[in-house]
Formats: structure tokens, C-alpha cells, sequence
């Protein structure tokens, strides 16, 4: 039966021709701190936008034309968020049904209560509540319809993404080992790696197929497309209680029940499961970045008109009504919800801010997640961390990595929290001793202010570790006081190498190489920009290199590249190739060389460079004033390098080389002074 107040749009459709989909929204095995405890995960906002709407504009995109949705933690909130929402409208491409439940522990435990309510009736696509992804299903579902026609043991067919080790948007927990009969795409074999120091793959996988494919370049989309009969298989094995359980044991059953699985792999689209901190903030990054287009900030996704955002250069995406005073700084890959305000001579990089929400002045944001109506005073430090709504920072705090504030917390004034703090606005309550008498609850926590109303969170995880609960959160690699402590001690002593004559890390000169190959091979193979941009990302996750190194060693790389490919002896022979070589680089110098910051390392890594090669030596001035008139270097980053010290072992070559560019220096000042005169 339809909806009240619907039209049922599965009328002129045959049953085997509705496409369904199976969601589960709730959290299990995932680890996001205090922030769950009053509040569905799949309802937190994903730059501002719910977690649940991007997978239900997924499937809607895929051409899904009824859901159900699955929760039983905080289910009336969920009920609630989707009755008000535009999936309920009667212009909604799909019908979307909450599915409540109470004491489901596991996935197994949903699709066992799915298959009791007989819901399911044709092919389903399964999926959780907290997937972001652009991936068109409709050849998936073809291939997945056409192979059970042929094959009838055929029950599941998993959705896979190429990727390499250490990209930044596979998760760790879901990192695994496959082996795959190549003609027909079966799995055969499927360990998850996460705990596993050794691999271990039959030798009857090899026997009973021909041609084995063994994959470990593959990331899990979280996505399955399943046939009836798998709701079934759950109930008939209570011991499937997650979707692994289920695909290892229809594997060692293979021959008993004579089920199969099998695979299929995407290249360019985009998918990922926000499981974790850690992957909140990838992903987030993602969707900014818009590498998860049409699923961007801009686009529309389930906000009101009022608070529609607007694209703007270096991925700042901002409301109308939104209010910067003078003097404030918006780097790169800014969101600023509705209604918010940013006070003077405050710097916001990588972030997203909700809506309503106050900044004071002279604040620093950076690789942080502020939700509606926060309040930050004036002179705060904010770092890779997650503030839930109605949080107020009271001034001069300083906000360490890895920090969550759970909703309405208040901290401050003038504290500095460490680095993984977790905070919530009442005393974490004992589930066994009940609630606390209010007589005995302090009004202020004196650790985290005098006017604090913040409690330490206790994750009622299995490890006692601080660093591991942290690190499994956000990815954050805590270092100690005294690591600290050696690490900010001079060079007085000869034990204590400065870091300019220490070699450089083997990783860093793998990532040189690497990225090298990269650039020879796209030329070679007359690889777009977009690809490229795509694998030096995938190589500096895949190295953890930091991003300032990131710059410096891409100027490098093209450099070695432009020497290699003109073969000149002389400065006059690189001149003759240097315009044409930074015109076709210039869209991977943009993409990465964007702030001040940026600018300076690339200054830098020209100087760097120059010291090494003599004939590049003698170009400097040309490729700086290239660059500039490319729009790639800006006059105040060109004038601050050539004022800074050199910071070089050679600081007589480094004092050559800005007394060559010195002309320049002199040329940018007197139009600039001119430009002003007309003005």
C-alpha cells in the first residue's frame, strides 16, 4: 500500500522490474566517541548535510525505487528525519520505509529481522546508512541479472573500487585479500587484513580453478547487490552476524550449499563509508574536494533554498548571507553554513563550519569540523578537530588534535586541551550504578576552565590504551612529552643532527621516485591532468608525505623532468623548452600550489633545485617570472622568499640566485607602486 497522500509509483511496474534497496542505519562496530550517545550516526552532518541523505541520493541516482531503511538505536529520530524530509514528498523518485526494530546487535541481526517481515522480493541492493558514493549501479545490476540467469548459485555480487594500500579512502578495517577466477569474476577466497600479519590462501583455490587472480589493490565500496535468497541464509545461520561472516562462510560451504559470490570492480567513481573519525574526515575532504561530484557542497543535496551554497575558487564554498569582517582569511576547502560570522584577522583552512555559527577574532582554524551555533571567542587555536553543535570556546583556548566536543559543551577560558581530549556536557553515566545525584555533579570542571561545563568521556571500548582509542578514531600518531622535548632541543651537541644534515627518510626518496615515474609515464601515455592529480594523491597517502613536501618535491620532479626531456647543456638550450613545459604542467601546479604557503614552498624548491643544477641556476629569474605571469606565484610570496634568510647549506649559491631575480624584485615593486598612483 502506498503512503498516505502518495501516488504509488510501482503501479505500471512489474515486481521483477522494482529495484530495492536494503539500508542499514545503524552503528554498529564503528567509533566515533561521544558524539552517538544522544544523536544517530547517520544523521551527523557530513559537510552539513545528514550522513543518510548521501546514501539515499545514491541510490535514488541508481534508479532505486524503494528502500527500507533499517534502525534500532535512536530509531525515532531517524523516522522523524525522513517523514520531514524530501523522500517523503510526493515527488520523491522512491519510496523510502523505516524499518523499526528493538535489541538488533548486528548486521546479521537486521537482515534476519528483514526476511521475518517478508519485505524483500526481487534482487536488493545492501548497503549502510553512512555510504558516500557516486557509482551508477544500473551495469552492476545488468551484469548481476544477466550472470543469475546463468548461474542460479550466484546469491551475491560485491562491488569493489581499485585503490592502492594506503589511499586515503580505505579504511583500514576493511582493507582485504581476494582471490578471483578471472574469467568469471568468483571470489574464491576473502581474508580481511586488519589483524593479520601473515596471509594464508589455500592451495585447493588453486587446484579446483584455473586461472586464480589474487588482488590486494582493491577497496571494499560497503555496496552488495543480493538476491532473495540472502535475508534467508541469515536466518537459517545464526552465526552470520556481519556480512564478512556471512561471504567466509558461504565460501568454506560452497560445495555443501552450493552458493557463489562474486565480484565486480569500478575504476573512476567514487565510494566510501564513513566508519570512523578517521574516515569522517576523508571523506569529508572528498566531497569538498569534489571528488565525489555530482554529490558536492553546491549541489543542493537536501537543504533549503536559504541555505544553498556557492562555489567559489580554491574550493571556498560559502552561504549568502554569510558575514567576514576585514582582515579574515579563507585559505582552501572552506564550507561556511548560513548565518555564520568570522571575525577579523582569523584564518580558516581545510574546515567546514556550520550554520549559525560565531568566530571571533584572530582565530585559527585548520583540518577541523565545527557543526551549527558554535561559538568561538577570540585568539582560540582549533587543529584537526570535531566540535558538535552549540559548543562554545571561550578565549584564548587551544584545541589539540584529535579532540571531539560533544553538543554543548562549554570550555575555558585560557586552556590548552591535549591532543585526543573527549568531552561531553554532562558526566558520563554507568548504565549498571544509574544516574548520578545532581547535588554531586560540579558546576565547573577547573581542567577545562573557569567557566567550563565539559566532562571527560570513558570509551567503553575493550582497550585501556589512550593512543590506540585515539589512533583508531582519527588516525592521529600521538607523540610524547619527552619525544617532544628531544625533538625541540637545538643542535648544541653532535648527537643532535640538524634535520637539513640528516639523509632524508627512505619513504620521502621513494615518493621523489615514484612521482618522477608518474610524470615520465603520463607524458609517455598522454595521461590527462585529472589521472595525474588522482595518483600523486594516491602516493602521498600511500607515503604519508606531508602536504609542504608534497610541493616541494613536485617542483623538484618537473624540473629533473624539464632537464631530462630538453637535454640541455646550457641555460639558452632550457630557455628554448621552459614556457611550452610549464603551459602543460600548469593544471598540476594549480591543484596543488594554491595558498601562500604553497607558493613559498615552491620558491623554495626552485632555489633548492638551482643549487644542485647550474644550468637551471642561470633560469631562475625566467621560470619565477613565468610562473608569476601564469597567475601560479603571487608579488607578496615572490617579494617575502626573496626578503627570508636562506635557509640552505649553500647560502652563498642561495644569495647568488636571489641577487639574479633582484631585477624582477625591482620590476614588480615599481608597477605595483604605479598600479596604486593610478588607482
Amino acid at each position: 500500500m502506498a503512503p498516505k497522500g502518495k501516488t504509488n509509483r510501482r503501479e505500471d511496474l512489474k515486481q521483477e522490474d522494482i529495484v530495492q534497496a536494503v539500508v542499514i542505519a545503524d552503528s554498529f562496530n564503528v567509533r566515533f566517541g561521544p558524539v552517538t550517545r544522544k544523536h544517530p550516526r547517520t544523521l551527523l552532518p557530513l559537510v552539513n548535510v545528514p550522513l543518510l541523505d548521501y546514501t539515499l541520493e545514491f541510490l535514488a541516482a541508481s534508479s532505486v525505487q524503494e528502500v527500507f531503511v533499517f534502525c534500532c538505536h535512536l530509531a525515532d529520530q531517524i523516522r522523524t528525519h525522513i517523514k520531514n524530509s524530501k523522500w517523503s514528498d510526493s515527488g520523491s523518485p522512491m519510496t523510502v520505509t523505516p524499518v523499526l526494530s528493538d535489541g538488533c546487535l548486528s548486521v546479521g541481526d537486521a537482515l534476519r529481522e528483514i526476511d521475518a517481515k517478508s519485505l524483500i522480493r526481487s534482487d536488493f541492493i545492501l548497503v549502510s546508512g553512512d555510504l558516500v558514493s557516486n557509482i551508477n549501479l544500473k551495469t552492476l545490476l545488468d551484469d548481476h541479472k544477466k550472470r543469475r540467469e546463468k548461474e542460479k548459485s550466484s546469491v551475491m555480487t560485491m562491488v569493489y573500487k581499485k585503490a592502492p594500500p594506503g589511499h586515503h579512502s580505505r579504511c583500514q578495517d576493511d582493507d582485504v585479500i581476494l582471490a578471483i577466477e578471472k574469467p568469471t569474476g568468483q571470489l574464491v577466497h576473502f581474508q580481511n587484513t586488519q589483524q593479520e600479519k601473515k596471509y594464508h590462501i589455500p592451495v585447493d583455490v588453486f587446484l579446483e580453478h584455473q586461472d586464480v587472480e589474487i588482488r590486494y589493490d582493491l577497496m571494499d565500496c560497503q555496496i552488495c547487490i543480493c538476491t532473495p535468497l540472502v535475508p534467508q541464509l541469515f536466518t537459517d545461520n545464526f552465526d552470520y552476524q556481519t556480512r564478512d561472516d556471512f561471504v567466509r562462510g558461504l565460501l568454506i560451504n560452497e560445495e555443501i550449499l552450493g552458493n557463489t559470490i562474486h565480484i565486480g570492480v569500478v575504476k573512476d567513481q567514487y565510494a566510501a563509508r564513513v566508519s570512523n573519525l578517521q574516515m569522517y574526515d576523508s571523506v569529508s575532504r572528498d566531497v569538498v574536494s569534489r571528488w565525489s561530484f555530482p554529490l558536492v557542497p553546491d549541489n543542493h543535496i537536501s537543504s533549503s533554498d536559504k541555505d544553498r551554497l556557492i562555489y567559489g575558487r580554491h574550493n571556498i564554498y560559502l552561504s549568502r548571507d554569510v558575514t567576514l569582517a576585514r582582515g579574515c582569511t579563507l585559505e582552501e576547502n572552506v564550507v561556511i553554513g548560513s548565518g555564520s560570522t568570522i571575525g577579523s584577522n582569523s584564518s580558516i583552512s581545510n574546515s567546514v563550519i556550520g550554520k549559525n555559527c560565531k568566530i571571533g577574532e584572530n582565530v585559527t582554524i585548520s583540518g577541523s569540523y565545527l557543526w551549527d551555533d558554535v561559538v568561538v571567542h577570540d585568539n582560540c587555536v582549533i587543529e584537526t578537530a570535531l566540535l558538535c553543535s552549540g559548543v562554545t570556546i571561550l578565549g584564548a583556548v587551544t584545541v589539540n588534535p584529535g579532540c571531539v566536543l560533544s553538543w554543548n559543551v562549554c570550555i575555558g577560558p585560557d586552556v590548552k586541551l591535549k591532543v585526543g581530549t573527549q568531552l561531553m556536557s554532562e558526566p558520563d553515566v554507568d548504565e549498571f550504578d544509574g544516574p548520578k545525584d545532581p547535588a554531586t555533579i560540579p558546576d565547573v570542571t577547573p581542567e577545562f576552565g573557569i567557566k567550563s561545563k565539559a566532562f571527560s568521556y570513558a570509551d567503553p571500548c575493550e582497550s585501556d590504551d589512550e593512543e590506540e582509542i585515539i589512533l583508531s578514531m582519527w588516525g592521529i600518531i600521538i607523540e610524547s612529552e619527552e619525544e617532544e622535548e628531544l625533538s625541540s632541543l637545538g643542535t648544541g651537541s653532535e648527537d643532535n643532527m640538524s634535520q637539513s644534515d640528516s639523509p632524508p627518510p627512505d619513504d620521502t626518496k621513494l615518493f621523489y621516485s615514484e612521482l618522477l615515474d608518474t610524470l615520465q609515464r603520463a607524458k609517455e601515455e598522454n595521461i590527462g591532468v585529472d589521472n595525474q592529480i588522482l595518483e600523486v594523491n594516491s602516493l602521498k597517502h600511500a607515503y604519508n608525505i606531508a602536504i609542504n613536501d608534497v610541493h616541494v618535491m613536485l617542483v623538484k620532479s618537473l624540473l629533473d623532468l624539464l632537464l631530462k626531456e630538453s637535454g640541455a647543456k646550457e641555460s639558452n638550450q632550457l630557455l628554448t623548452y621552459l614556457k611550452p613545459f610549464l603551459k602543460k604542467h600548469l593544471g598540476l601546479l594549480k591543484n596543488y600550489i594554491r595558498s601562500s604557503e604553497g607558493q613559498l614552498d615552491c620558491l623554495q624548491a626552485i632555489e633548492e633545485f638551482s643549487i644542485e643544477s647550474v644550468v637551471v641556476k642561470h633560469c631562475v629569474v625566467k621560470i619565477v617570472h613565468n610562473l608569476y605571469e601564469m597567475d601560479l606565484l603571487e608579488e607578496t610570496a615572490i617579494f617575502q622568499w626573496h626578503k627570508d634568510t636562506p635557509d640552505s647549506d649553500d647560502i652563498q649559491v642561495s644569495m647568488e640566485i636571489r641577487k639574479q631575480v633582484a631585477p624582477l624584485i625591482k620590476w614588480l615593486k615599481e608597477a605595483e607602486e604605479e598600479s596604486s598612483d593610478d588607482n
